[in-house]
């Protein structure tokens, strides 16, 4: 009997502790990463203004999601290209860009069925003396119950993990000899945010 009135208020605490700690979690979250290239400008901006492009850089790919099928529409870069990813593991995501100013930025949204908020992205490239740093700003909503805090943290984690794969991905696949120096770049930019 003792041990169950232990278990029992074990539960209560524990989902006490849950319930209060979703007050503490925000409604949106944003994941900011950069990294520097040693590429120019217009080299970079040409893998981000183009959708078909995305597949040879973007984490969310054939090796992540082998049934993913990918759809595109629109011009084929710019503002008003988009595109949609369909998978068993990816879901249907789509997005659509609102901006482009090459080779400085584009804007991006992003929605994935089934959620309520849609994600702004932006790529922002600045040339710098041994290439280009590019940031890449994404911005999401969750809706404000105990369920999608908590799904928005974990969300947010994948989103960082997502997010660093690709930058990396995108500057070994403009310089493939900078493949180490990358990941200490991203490292160190993570600590400062």
């Amino acid at each position: 009997m003792k041990a169950f009135l232990i278990m029992l208020v074990s539960l209560l605490v524990a989902s006490a502790a849950v319930f209060f700690g979703s007050f503490l979690l925000p409604d949106s979250y944003e994941v900011r990463r950069s990294i520097l290239i040693n590429a120019k400008p217009e080299q970079v901006f040409t893998y981000l203004n183009n959708p078909t492009k995305w597949e040879e850089w973007n984490a969310w790919n054939k090796d992540y999601d082998p049934t993913m099928i990918r759809l595109y529409g629109g011009p084929i870069t710019g503002k008003g290209a988009h595109q949609e990813w369909i998978g068993d593991r990816v879901g249907t995501v789509k997005v659509h860009f609102t901006e482009s100013t090459p080779p400085s930025e584009l804007y991006y949204k992003q929605l994935t069925k089934g959620e309520d908020f849609e994600t702004i992205g932006i790529f922002s490239l600045e040339p710098q003396e041994d290439g280009t740093r590019l940031e890449w700003l994404q911005k999401s909503r969750v809706a404000d119950d105990l369920y999608n805090k908590y799904k928005g943290f974990f969300q947010k984690l994948k989103a960082e993990a997502e997010t660093e794969q690709s930058l990396l991905t995108l500057k070994t696949l403009l310089d493939p000899a900078a493949k180490e120096d990358s990941k200490a770049q991203i490292a160190n930019r993570k600590g400062r945010n």
